[in-house]
């Protein structure tokens, strides 16, 4: 019977790199699900970036809450965290103290249907093993 010898460091970084990739390609997804033209809001408004936007819209507006994404990676896990002050107010929605209603746009829902994670760790490995 054949001996076979496995190198667990080897694998061990083999898997890291998959993951990585991963990791950046979900990042991606999310960003542009905020980028994109694709959410409904019920009035024109004025950025204060002096663009008069209506519906469908992207939600970058100045970019704070684009550019404000932290990801921290531990060996099996990611986390994405948008640091912007209203960042939940924008994912979530919100009804402000006038009684104004403000939409939600749950761009991680969306970068998570649009990213075929399992997909793509997958395919890493597949490629580098």
């Amino acid at each position: 019977m054949s001996k076979i010898n496995i190198d667990q460091s080897k694998l061990n970084s083999i898997i890291n790199r998959a993951f990585d990739v991963t990791v950046e390609r979900q990042g991606e997804a999310f960003q542009n699900a905020i980028a994109s033209d694709i959410w409904e809001w019920p009035r024109e408004t004025l950025r204060q970036n002096g663009d008069l936007v209506g519906s469908p819209r992207n939600i970058l507006d100045e970019e704070e809450l684009y550019n404000s994404l932290v990801t921290a990676r531990s060996a099996n896990a990611a986390e994405y965290t948008w640091e912007s002050d209203h960042a939940a107010i924008v994912h979530d929605g919100a009804t402000t103290k006038n009684g104004t209603e403000l939409p939600a746009r749950p761009w991680t829902k969306v970068g998570l249907e649009e990213c075929d994670a399992a997909g793509i760790m997958q395919q890493q490995l597949n490629k580098l093993l």
